[in-house]
């Protein structure tokens, strides 16, 4: 009997977690649906809004100075950036800094030679509607509006390649 209740007791725990776990939206759940609309300041002072972009690709690279893996990252997202011939063809680069204060990210921008467009997501607004939890998170919009691709962490050269692939085929996309 009393192993019974211990197993009993133990189904029913697991039953929890999975509702919890189910229940809990979070920024993988949103690949193939549309992408929340947001507009922010850039560090340059002009506005940009993300429904402003439909029918182009767009990358979304959210990051913090003081996250190691999304340091690492960065300079991926510079090359994306710098690519004429993907922006000729309709790619946008938008490092979307997660909450820090404008003078030390146009500190760590300037030291490492950075030229994307930075977006500042001062009070994490834009980071709670995408269910973001951690960074560094990478999201590419289609030119639909919709998520194509959700990256979680840095993963090196084998996530750098696939998010080359995940953006060269949302750009043949028309």
């Amino acid at each position: 009997m009393r192993n019974i209740k211990i197993y009993g007791l133990g189904f029913a725990f697991v039953i929890l977690m999975v509702l919890v776990a189910s229940s809990r939206a979070g920024v993988e759940d949103l690949k193939g649906k549309v992408a929340p609309d947001f507009e922010l300041t850039t560090l340059d002072g002009k506005t940009v809004k993300l429904s402003d972009q439909k029918g182009k690709v767009v990358l979304l690279d959210f990051w913090a100075t003081w996250c190691p893996p999304c340091v690492a990252a960065l300079p991926h997202v510079q090359k994306l950036a710098a690519d004429q011939e993907l922006a000729e063809k309709g790619l946008v680069v938008w490092a979307v800094n997660a909450g820090e204060q404008k003078a030390r990210i146009e500190s760590f921008v300037k030291k490492n030679n950075y030229t994307f467009t930075v977006p500042v997501d001062s009070h994490t607004t834009t980071l709670k509607a995408y269910g973001i939890e951690g960074i560094p998170t990478q999201i590419v919009v289609g030119r639909d509006g919709t998520i194509v691709h959700v990256g979680v962490g840095f993963s090196g050269e084998e996530g750098n390649k696939k998010l080359d692939e995940v953006i060269k085929s949302a750009l043949a996309q028309k």
